[in-house]
């Protein structure tokens, strides 16, 4: 969508960010995205006529990420960005009102409203939308929107694979569902930065957290942490979620008052080298939470 000499005065300038390949083809429409979420729906929706760049690089916290001259330089040669609101990368507004007017900007989470909870720092918003499916959904619906906008012509084959896609959402979504409903009465127990409340709060999950959010800030007490573990030996509880890339010190402590596991449950705000390698998808890293959760409500 960029003429060529431009293209390649970017390529021997700077090294390609994220997940996108070694060369660029200016015949698709070309994408930044901040974070996995909207990187993903972006591939599966824009499929073969697009080409994605995952800004974050692998194992990067979002939060505490700091953009660099060559991001910005990558982000002003797209013809669209990606990001999911000041909540998540506070960085990013910045961006997106300093790069050029041929950049499209979206906002994924433009007409999704998030939710709030009261912890021990005040009343916070939780930026984890795409964990509750009809968010990653709305999600989905305003990148396509964006891609027709770009190349009207594909409006067919963008929504076609926006129908596919959320008709794979909803399935699995449908998943998870029948497995709360069988697994009624019995709490999930965290013993890391607490990431995952639009998950619980839609399938009304019970569980119990050392953390009272996913705020870097927020530290839980020794109170807290033997009243967890107090609580896994009193309920004979084998299984411990920790979030991705974190320490599991304090999921590992607790764990270790009944002989259990600590299992991941990903954000899937970003991934690892390892996964980027196996080519993870935000439905397969979704499948893996809802296996974890099935081995936590044994």
């Amino acid at each position: 969508m960029k003429k060529i000499f431009v293209l390649l005065l970017i390529l021997t300038l700077l090294p390609l960010a994220g997940c996108a390949g070694e060369s660029t083809d200016s015949s698709k429409i070309q994408i930044t995205a901040t974070l996995f979420p909207q990187y993903d729906f972006a591939r599966h929706i824009g499929g073969d006529k697009v080409e994605v760049t995952l800004l974050l690089p692998s194992g990067q916290e979002s939060h505490l990420y700091d953009p660099s001259p060559s991001d910005m330089a990558k982000i002003s040669e797209s013809d669209l960005f990606i990001y999911t609101g000041d909540m998540m990368e506070g960085w990013a507004g910045d961006i997106a009102s300093s790069v050029g007017s041929d950049v499209k900007i979206l906002d994924a989470s433009r007409n999704i409203t998030l939710f709030a909870h009261d912890d021990d720092h005040g009343h916070s918003l939780d930026p984890h939308i795409w964990l509750d499916f009809d968010n990653a959904k709305a999600m989905c619906a305003n990148i396509a929107t964006e891609l027709i906008l770009l190349s009207p012509e594909n409006e067919a084959y963008f929504t076609e694979n926006l129908i596919n896609y959320t008709n794979a959402l909803t399935a699995l979504d449908n998943e998870f569902k029948k497995e709360f409903e069988n697994g009624q009465g019995k709490e999930l127990i965290f013993g890391g930065r607490f990431a995952v409340g639009y998950l619980t709060r839609r399938y009304n999950i019970k569980y119990k957290s050392a953390y009272d959010s996913c705020s870097a800030n927020s530290e839980p007490s020794v109170q807290d942490i033997t009243a967890l573990s107090d609580f896994v030996k009193a309920n004979d509880i084998k299984v411990v979620f920790c979030e991705e890339f974190s320490d599991p010190k304090i999921a590992r402590e607790i764990a270790s008052a009944n002989n259990g596991e600590v299992l991941v449950m990903h954000s899937c705000h970003n991934t690892s080298r390892e996964e980027r390698e196996q080519d993870v998808t935000f439905i397969s890293l979704m499948e893996n939470n809802l296996s974890n959760i099935r081995k936590g409500l044994q």
